[in-house]
């Protein structure tokens, strides 16, 4: 079964702090949710092994902030608490992009080593696969940042 927001409380209930025109716009273009993201159990959690960044949108009413504080402990992730809605990607660009490279380009002393499983050449893959992650995540947030920039100029 898929779920949807109802056209009607999408903005109250999601994206308060966007304008109305923008959230009318995200709320008959929105993909479904699968219930089964609300029942399916992870096989592993990859934040009990690998350093994790937490963004806690403390005006969000789709996912309590005290729930996402929770889970930022649990992680023992680096966390930043913004002034937002849950849809912060989307009306607060900037702190989102930030929080990315500060992920991104956390020292590698941040990083510990995982317990080493497989040959070396999956190791060499993974390291390889993990520099092109960091360099797109990087990529793309200044391409967000890039075009938040030339919007504000030219209005």
């Amino acid at each position: 079964m898929d779920l949807y927001l109802k056209p009607d409380r999408l903005r109250p209930v999601f994206a308060a702090d966007l304008p109305e025109s923008t959230t009318r716009v995200m709320a008959v273009t929105q993909r479904p949710a699968a219930t089964t993201a609300f029942s399916e159990k992870a096989k592993v959690a990859a934040w009990k092994h690998i350093p994790s960044w937490f963004l806690v949108a403390k005006q969000d009413r789709t996912i309590n902030p005290d729930q996402e504080r929770f889970e930022a402990r649990r992680a023992g992730s680096h966390t930043v608490e913004i002034d937002s809605s849950h849809a912060a990607m989307v009306s607060h660009p900037e702190a989102v992009t930030d929080l990315v490279l500060q992920a991104a380009t956390a020292a590698k002393s941040d990083r510990p080593e995982l317990p080493a499983t497989g040959s070396t050449h999956g190791a060499r893959a993974e390291t390889a696969l993990t520099g092109i992650a960091a360099a797109s995540l990087i990529a793309g947030a200044g391409a967000v940042l890039l075009s938040r920039r030339l919007g504000h100029s030219t209005s």
